[in-house]
């Protein structure tokens, strides 16, 4: 009953937004202003937000922030459009989703920008929040610097961007590394992506191809493209 009030909340909050898709690549409510977003990571967002219930934060209403991440689906049943970053799955409550492309797939790298909206139920006598989505871009990028990806299989770290270079680690599958720099984008074991410099959690840094990292999407999927 409760995840059912909340819901209906949320579709109310949202049922009052005008859109403008300013093009096939982008789309803001009207009156969007960029610089007041803080960039963040869905990890470091994540943390925040659960705070809220162990009372360490009360209040999150009108925090305004950016993240790079990919939209998974887009869950008709839940009223939700489920993203993932930094190996982290994030999921926002929607009510109208035609800012959204027809032909943009799943899977497209976003930079979204959204707020939170925290409350305090005096039936239920907690604190609650919920993500609203402001704004969101298409991106180029493949894989995002400062995020956390994970292998999809056991991969070798190598000391420079090539398969014939040195093997300097590992990461042993479903290891998280994170990215720290992009490098060339290329086509091995026929799966276009690119070379990225990780840091492993041992500290270990060197390249890998990123057609073996995921952040939770099908890492196999070749970013959308569209015109202008």
């Amino acid at each position: 009953m409760k995840k059912i009030f909340l819901i209906f909340a949320a579709l109310f909050a949202l049922s009052s937004l005008t859109w403008t898709q300013t093009s096939a690549r982008r789309g803001f409510i009207d009156g969007f202003d960029e610089s007041k977003y803080k960039e963040t990571t869905v990890s470091e967002d994540k943390k925040n937000c659960e705070e809220v219930f162990t009372g360490k934060i009360k209040q999150l209403d009108g925090q305004r922030l950016k993240t790079k991440c990919h939209i998974r689906m887009i869950d008709n049943l839940e009223f939700t459009l489920v993203f993932y970053g930094d190996g982290e799955r994030f999921p926002i409550t929607w009510f109208d989703v035609d800012y959204f492309p027809d032909e943009m797939p799943l899977f497209t790298p976003l930079e979204i920008y959204y707020h939170h909206e925290a409350y305090y139920h005096k039936y239920y006598k907690e604190w609650y929040y919920r993500n609203v989505l402001d704004g969101w871009r298409v991106l180029d990028e493949i894989r995002f610097v400062g995020q956390k990806y994970i292998a999809t299989d056991a991969l070798k770290i190598r000391k420079s961007p090539s398969l014939s270079a040195e093997q300097v680690g590992r990461l042993s599958k479903d290891e998280r590394a994170t990215v720290i720099e992009v490098g060339e984008k290329v086509t091995i074991d026929g799966i276009e992506s690119a070379w990225v410099k990780v840091r492993a959690k041992d500290g270990t840094e060197g390249w890998c191809f990123a057609g073996y990292l995921t952040d939770g999407t099908e890492y196999r999927e070749k970013p959308w493209t569209s015109k202008e």
